[in-house]
């Protein structure tokens, strides 16, 4: 029987990559009653499955590995022909799992819009998560049903240009984390201690997610741009000019708020518009 046709208590799946993503998605699997065999690290070693067991056992394996490891383990592991092959890549098309169809098996991606911790695995963060979706469309209906079954939403990716895919999650997840570099940087600038920046501004960014969360993004958002104060992005600009690159990245961002329909007058969004330009 192919694994097009396996219930999900009946698919065998190994994944390979003992990282935030492996760990995470193997129990998320597990938990959504699919038959894990096992998790294989690269290297060998420790408590887990060897990669080679885990490919010659198994009817789908997952690859949660470092994009530069991709082509290596296309080409050199023993892939046997119907066996599934799926990356978890965001910035990966199929063409790295060349080696796989090369032999046979039926190469996709599934990739989990998705930040996991270091650490703790939290699988339950697949609940409301949305997984990009690519691969021939019998492997696709079965990376779509694994990924609804983990409380995720699948995306089909096909066409999509992959980089520019990935670099919107870029945005979204790691740019959050430089925002918050950038405010600890202007808030000891401003003479506060830097060890209190974190636990004083982390509840400001998760108020806007939130905010983002429950409402269109031009009434999520709230500030000095939300409100047409030119003062007020004046004298940030003025104080900024301590730290050039603080006050670029300011002038940057405040730039992509304008992109927004923040119901300004058109004397307002012109005042915002030359304050940011003039700031260059």
């Amino acid at each position: 029987m192919s694994l097009f046709q396996k219930e999900p208590s009946e698919l065998a799946i190994g994944v390979i990559g003992a990282g935030r993503v492996g760990r995470a998605l193997a129990i998320a699997l597990e938990r959504a009653g699919y038959r894990v065999k096992g998790i294989a690290r690269r290297t060998p070693g420790g408590p887990y499955a060897s990669a080679d067991a885990l490919v010659s056992s198994c009817d789908l394996i997952f690859l949660a590995v470092p994009d530069s490891a991709l082509e290596g383990l296309a080409i050199e592991l023993p892939w046997r022909v119907g066996q599934g092959v799926v990356h978890t890549s965001g910035a990966s098309g199929l063409d790295v799992l060349r080696g796989v169809t090369a032999r046979g098996a039926h190469a996709g991606g599934l990739h989990p819009l998705q930040a996991f911790p270091d650490g703790d695995p939290a699988p339950e963060r697949f609940a409301g998560t949305t997984c990009g979706i690519e691969g021939p469309p019998a492997l696709a209906v079965v990376l779509d049903r694994i990924a609804t079954r983990t409380g995720a939403r699948p995306l089909r990716l096909d066409g999509a240009n992959r980089a520019l895919y990935h670099a919107s999650a870029v945005f979204a997840s790691n740019f959050a984390i430089a925002l918050l570099v950038a405010a600890r940087r202007a808030w000891a600038l401003s003479g506060l201690p830097e060890a209190a920046a974190r636990e004083s501004l982390l509840p400001l960014l998760s108020g806007a997610v939130e905010n983002a969360r429950e409402l269109p993004l031009e009434r999520a958002l709230s500030g000095p741009v939300a409100r047409g104060d030119t003062d007020t992005v004046s004298r940030h600009l003025r104080a900024l000019g301590a730290d050039p690159a603080l006050r670029e990245l300011y002038r940057a961002l405040s730039e992509q708020l304008l992109d927004l329909e923040l119901g300004h007058s058109s004397e307002t969004r012109a005042a915002l518009r030359v304050l940011l330009d003039e700031g260059r």
